[in-house]
């Protein structure tokens, strides 16, 4: 499996799906659940941010969050921001790391409310990391198209769920199905696997299980080595834990509005009436 694809996938879909949530405060309504950030006062909240990405730590400036109105669905739209995604794991007993120079991701979420009065974002989408390279000489990353080799450079996650439901101010990324983020294959320069006589010690198929909690800054969410690996929850197969870096930029548009434009959602907290 993928270990590199993985772990963008991890890294971005956390900020594809997740960055799109804003903890509201226990005032008013109790749960975290999606904004908009676009040029404006705002509908709630009462604050303003310097730039479209609303975070926090932003001063005051020309943009706003707004609501997003429970059970509107939301088509999402992620990119790695010109930042480098790396994943970082142990194999045969040596340390191996997964670099993509550019990550894509796309799905949809909506707001919801659970019989407890629980607000909460959910969402579901696919990554897909792009020009992989692997420290390991002699060794290529290629993508798993249904147990077969595909397109080199390339590794795409299975299908993810993101949700705020019970998770405080982050966001929980599982696989939709089953336990696999992704699956992927490393190989040499003929496409061989170790087994199959090829160059790179390390040639074979990989997966990576598990799930891994991120909390998104504003629209931008970024995940380091160290968090991901102390959360001891994202795994090479069922073994070794692996670590993801990197950086993901989001962005939403009402998925009934043909044409509507995407503008970056924001995670923060914010008071309610």
């Amino acid at each position: 499996m993928n270990g590199r694809k993985a772990a963008i996938s991890l890294c971005m879909l956390c900020a594809l799906l997740g960055s799109a949530i804003a903890a509201q405060g226990a005032s008013a309504v109790s749960g975290t659940t999606a904004f908009t950030c676009k040029a404006g006062a705002g509908d709630v909240g009462g604050k303003t941010y310097t730039t479209d990405h609303c975070k926090p730590s932003e001063a005051a400036g020309e943009f706003g969050h707004y609501k997003i109105t429970e059970g509107t669905s939301t088509e999402l739209a992620g990119n790695s921001n010109g930042e480098v995604a790396k994943l970082k794991a142990t194999i045969a007993g040596a340390a191996v790391t997964f670099t993509s120079s550019s990550a894509t991701g796309s799905g949809t979420m909506e707001n919801k409310v659970d019989v407890s009065g629980e607000h909460y974002a959910h969402g579901e989408g696919t990554i897909v990391f792009n020009e992989i390279t692997v420290s390991t000489p002699k060794c290529f990353a290629y993508t798993d198209e249904g147990g077969a080799k595909g397109a080199k450079g390339t590794v795409d996650t299975e299908k993810l769920t993101v949700t705020t439901k019970g998770q405080g101010g982050a966001l929980k990324l599982t696989p939709a199905t089953g336990e696999i983020f992704a699956r992927f294959w490393v190989l040499d320069a003929n496409k061989k696997t170790s087994a199959e006589g090829g160059e790179c010690p390390i040639g074979s198929t990989y997966t990576i299980t598990g799930s891994i909690k991120g909390v998104p800054d504003g629209a931008t969410a970024r995940m380091t080595h160290a968090e991901s690996t102390a959360q001891g929850t994202l795994k090479l197969g069922t073994g070794a834990k692996v670590g993801i870096e990197g950086v993901v930029a989001l962005e939403g548009r009402d998925s009934k509005i043909e044409g509507d434009t995407f503008k970056p959602l924001s995670v923060t907290t914010v008071e309610t009436p």
